[in-house]
């Protein structure tokens, strides 16, 4: 593999192309996502149009809050990566003078201000379809299949409540374009990307395997107003939604090796034992996902995005497989176009 390579960007501003001026200024680029977290867009521009003696970029007529933005990165042929707007402006006056386009994809809207609501007889996959037309997007929502007789939602976010009401389930929220999404979990569904070898696809990638604490078993207990009676659900071995290739998950490893790690939690208002089934089950694979971590990083891909699986090759057998890519930093600068990604497993 070479030291450099060739990056291909394009960047529209409210629709069109940036001018010439302003494509030529650009200095630093980057898109940056994250399962669960608006993705974000960084753009740092020198600020001295030193041809015609002024300031460039900081009249607040080429830029400002609220102007849409579309980023398009690659080599060949740019992937589009990310559409939303623009949030803020950072001006750096020196020697060397910058100015800092930061901005996210429509899922930010959803952390403006805070609610007080009750929401009757609604299934989470209507609340979260409710939220989004709330904020102008097209909801794409999987099936929650249980109805609640209500939900309250208490002087937070839209996004905090969301959130909250995804990781109950072991869902993801995100946003692309103007859509947004709260489904299940990407994790379980095989690799998008084709395989990577190690120093053909990626140069470098630190991975850290821990034993389990909690989470080997997982007991979700309720109380059923309607019938008097407590609910019990539980969830362990056999209720992995996937290992990821591997010959045994992070539970097995643990329990065989030092001892059995189990918890249990209340919910309460739990309406039936399929909800506490579903609770238990979200919980213990959500937790499972943390059995290996880690962090890599290859040149410049634009398919390698968050909420994708990746077959990593070109180590010790026991740690070849699939792992599940939960963030990603995509840079462009004067060094050429890399790109960072996180990745979980949860066997091995």
């Amino acid at each position: 593999m070479g030291t450099t390579n060739v990056a291909n960007y394009k960047i529209k501003l409210n629709g069109s192309d940036f001018s010439a001026d302003l494509f030529n200024a650009i200095e630093t680029l980057t898109v940056e996502d994250e399962i669960n977290l608006p993705s974000m867009f960084r753009i740092q521009m020198n600020m001295v149009d030193s041809g015609n003696g002024k300031w460039r970029g900081i009249d607040l007529k080429t830029f400002k809050p609220g102007d849409k933005l579309s980023i398009s990165m690659g080599l060949d042929k740019p992937e589009l990566m990310l559409s939303g707007e623009i949030t803020s402006l950072e001006l750096l006056v020196a020697e060397h003078s910058l100015v800092e386009i930061r901005g996210y994809d429509l899922l930010h809207r959803l952390r403006m201000g805070t609610r007080n609501k009750v929401f009757t007889k609604k299934k989470d996959s209507d609340i979260a379809s409710e939220i989004a037309r709330e904020h102008g997007l097209t909801p794409q929502v999987d099936d929650t299949k249980t109805i609640y007789p209500y939900v309250f939602q208490n002087n937070i976010s839209n996004y905090d409540f969301l959130l909250k009401r995804a990781a109950y389930l072991d869902y993801e929220l995100y946003a692309q374009d103007k859509k947004l999404y709260f489904v299940k979990s990407r994790a379980p569904k095989a690799p998008e990307l084709p395989e990577f070898n190690y120093k053909r696809d990626y140069e470098e990638l630190n991975l850290e395997l821990r034993a389990l604490t909690k989470g080997s078993e997982v007991t979700v207990r309720g109380w059923n107003v309607k019938e008097k009676k407590e609910i019990e659900a539980l969830a362990k071995k056999g209720d992995e939604s996937t290992k990821m290739g591997g010959k045994e998950s992070g539970y097995d490893i643990t329990v065989k090796s030092i001892e059995k790690a189990p918890v249990s939690f209340w919910v309460e208002n739990l309406i039936d034992v399929s909800e506490g089934k579903a609770a238990a089950a979200a919980a213990y694979n959500s937790l499972l996902r943390e059995f290996i971590t880690g962090e890599g990083k290859c040149y410049g891909n634009p398919l390698v995005r968050a909420g994708k699986s990746v077959k990593l090759l070109g180590i010790d057998e026991r740690f070849t497989g699939v792992y599940y890519i939960i963030s990603t930093i995509h840079n462009i600068d004067k060094q050429g176009y890399m790109t960072k990604f996180k990745v979980k497993r949860t066997g091995i």
